[in-house]
């Protein structure tokens, strides 16, 4: 039956004028086929199959739910919430929809207003106003993401991909089982759920997040959800996502740069302490800080960068294919790897062991806009000596005195050269004296550091333009923007270098307020 179910909806998948097996199909066979198509997030080949039972079979309170979580997962919330008031009026139907009907009534009343944009299999929809954006970014980040996945997963996504963009922390929890405080514990700002990708805005965050590899991560999910019909555990799902998310924009598979959660990992493998995978369920999103959160995803990704190295994609896809048959994850990927789950683990730790640490890096926490200010940033800042020199480049600062300004920050940055707040400040007002050269240095040290600060991207890809490294600047600027996209200067730079982008970059730059200091 298995074989059959998956025979079946695959070519539904391919086609929605199917034409199934000429034996003709049970009541019980569709209605498990609907289950197969619901669990790999496929809404639209459940309204195929959802058709093609009604032609024969009568329609039934158990029939009306699937219609519901049908509409639900092709992106019709009106048509959920419409179908879910005809399921509560049915005189003693019972639903099973749980939890899940509030989700329902609250994504819809979320969305109801928000814009839609189509490109091919693709659609964004988001809150009407500076969210707008994104769009286009996200759409090229998503069309690179299905082609990576289909080389790396061998798995390509037939139903349109839906990704839903939310203004801030609170409209994410509203539509998904993640609570404000999970998404501020943890640093959560996405999640792959009910057949579509879901972010909150890089506005959502004090100085924005990596939304566009968030983003492709979030595509990894979907695909194995499908590949597998959701029966991949969290570590393997976070694991994979993690370790692939950004090779929508590289050449290769590899670990994103970043030596504070390597230096966590390997702390916590010397020490003892790492966590157990089965720790990790039902969600990460649910460990009790962003520290747990940052080393949950630092293990199991260098895990799963084990087994890439050592078996390549196509022991990735036989570990899948295994785990779709009904095999328990970590037989799979043991028996892919022709040895035990306890020699996999083994492997795995004792290249920990020998792994070299990266500089001391401090833990950069997330804040939710409208909770930190720089001020709070600043108190961030370790060192009581360097916080003192900011807090007086920073009052020249605001004076509109960026050479005076520039000397405090300097003698911040020599007291704290590897902090990147101080960094960030001095190079700022560096390029704002006119002095781009001297800010170069300490940005890249920065970034090698903190791969993600945004403002350090930021005034990089400025001092690089003003230094007439024009490739550098541009390459900059678009790491930038992937970080926080309502920055106005690096739209500003890309729209100085020129290019078939170039307008449009300079609309932004005027849209943002940017101007070139």
């Amino acid at each position: 039956m298995k074989r059959f179910v998956l025979f079946v909806l695959c070519t539904l998948i391919a086609s929605t004028s199917v034409t199934v097996p000429a034996e003709p199909v049970t009541e019980e066979e569709i209605l498990e086929l609907l289950d197969a198509s619901l669990s790999a997030g496929e809404g639209v080949p459940a309204q195929v199959l959802l058709k093609k039972y009604l032609a024969s079979y009568p329609r039934t309170a158990r029939v009306i739910e699937l219609e519901v979580i049908a509409a639900f997962y092709s992106g019709d919330y009106e048509g959920a919430t419409v179908g879910l008031a005809e399921l509560r009026q049915e005189a003693g139907a019972s639903t099973h929809l749980g939890f899940l009907a509030n989700i329902i009534l609250d994504t819809y009343e979320t969305t109801k207003n928000y814009e839609t944009f189509k490109s091919g299999d693709f659609e964004v929809r988001y809150a009407p106003g500076p969210d707008e954006i994104l769009v286009p970014y996200a759409i090229d980040a998503l069309k690179a993401a299905a082609e990576a996945m289909e080389n790396e997963l061998g798995v390509k996504m037939a139903s349109p991909v839906r990704l839903e963009i939310y203004p801030d922390a609170e409209s994410l929890a509203r539509v998904s089982t993640l609570s404000v405080d999970a998404i501020r514990n943890t640093g959560t700002i996405a999640l792959c759920k009910w057949g579509r990708l879901m972010i909150a805005s890089p506005r959502a965050l004090m100085r924005g997040y990596p939304w566009l590899d968030t983003i492709a991560h979030e595509y990894v999910h979907l695909v194995i959800i499908k590949a597998t019909l959701d029966r991949a555990p969290v570590w393997l799902q976070e694991g994979l996502a993690k370790l692939l998310e950004t090779r929508w924009r590289l050449p290769r598979t590899q670990l994103p740069n970043d030596p504070a959660s390597t230096r966590l990992l390997l702390g916590a493998a010397e020490a003892n302490e790492l966590l157990d995978f089965d720790q990790l369920h039902p969600s990460i999103a649910l460990l009790p800080t962003q520290k747990d959160a940052t080393l949950a995803f630092a293990q199991v990704s260098s895990f799963m960068e084990m087994f890439y190295n050592r078996h390549g994609r196509e022991g990735v896809q036989r570990g899948l294919a295994q785990i779709t048959d009904g095999v328990d994850a970590r037989k799979a990927f043991a028996a892919v790897a022709a040895t035990s789950w306890k020699g996999l683990e083994s492997d795995w730790k004792k290249e920990l062991a020998i792994k070299p640490k990266p500089p001391a890096v401090r833990f950069l926490r997330r804040y939710l806009s409208g909770e930190a200010t720089e001020s709070d940033e600043l108190a961030d800042v370790e060192l009581e000596k360097a916080r003192k020199y900011l807090r007086l480049g920073d009052l020249l600062w605001v004076r509109s005195r960026p050479a005076a300004a520039s000397v405090e920050y300097g003698k911040a940055h020599r007291v704290a050269p590897s902090d990147p707040v101080v960094a960030s400040r001095y190079a700022r007002s560096a390029i704002a004296g006119g002095r781009p050269r001297d800010a170069i240095k300490p940005l890249v040290y920065t970034l090698l550091l903190y791969p993600t600060h945004a403002p350090a991207q930021s005034s990089l890809a400025t001092a690089r333009l003003r230094t007439g490294s024009h490739n550098a600047a541009g390459h900059a600027a678009s790491r930038a923007i992937a970080l926080n996209p309502f920055d106005p200067q690096p739209h500003c730079v890309l729209a100085e270098l020129g290019g078939p982008t170039a307008a449009h970059e300079r609309g932004l730059c005027t849209r943002l307020g940017g101007m070139r200091e």
